[in-house]
């Protein structure tokens, strides 16, 4: 069984990388690469980008190497550049419409993400605000299918509608909700970074 990495063999590898060792570098990447990689995949949905991504990560971790604080802990200064690399890149392809779609399905999965407290009211007022573009009648299909998992035949039922009545109020739904996430895709970008990457 291998042992456990401790934080005083960090600050000495912390030490060995500030003066530009590569050894001590290749350690730092096996401890945290593949928790990182994870973490950002969860953020891109794609492995490729994700190990673009990873690669940045870590050469800017080198380039910046001189200005590690070896006494601080290595981690939380990791993740700082991991955000603000995914962030970036986010940023740069926002327009591209495989990257909206990506932004949209994650916006879906803040209606079931269990966050701390800071990041869920955060989390819950953009969702109020996205659900109030919506038509009463809309937003009330919405919520029943996509918040509370509803089928559109349970919804049909509930509210007295036809099943195709359900489908096309959802197809003008989402229609809108994307909408609002590719309007406001900088704030949505800031909570599933808080989300995942901390």
């Amino acid at each position: 069984m291998a042992k456990s990495y401790n934080y005083s063999e960090e600050q000495a590898t912390l030490l060995l990388l500030k003066q530009g060792n590569l050894d001590a570098f290749n350690t730092l990447y096996n401890e945290h690469g593949r928790k990182l990689f994870i973490h950002i995949q969860q953020m891109t949905k794609d492995e490729d980008a994700t190990e673009e991504l990873l690669q940045d990560v870590f050469m800017k971790v080198w380039d910046n190497r001189s200005g590690i604080d070896a006494s601080r802990p290595f981690r939380p200064w990791l993740y700082t550049i991991a955000r603000n690399t995914v962030y970036n890149y986010y940023r740069q392809v926002a327009k591209d419409h495989k990257i909206q779609e990506q932004l949209y399905l994650h916006f879906e999965d803040l209606y079931h993400l269990e966050t701390d407290e800071d990041i869920r009211d955060k989390q819950e007022a953009l969702l109020a605000r996205a659900l109030d573009t919506l038509t009463e009648r809309r937003r009330t299909i919405f919520t029943l299918c996509k918040i509370e998992g509803k089928s559109y035949e349970e919804v049909a039922s509930r509210l007295g509608i036809s099943v195709s009545t359900v489908s096309n109020m959802m197809v003008k739904s989402n229609q809108q909700i994307r909408r609002f996430v590719q309007e406001h895709y900088d704030e949505l970008l800031m909570i599933l970074l808080a989300i995942h990457l901390v």
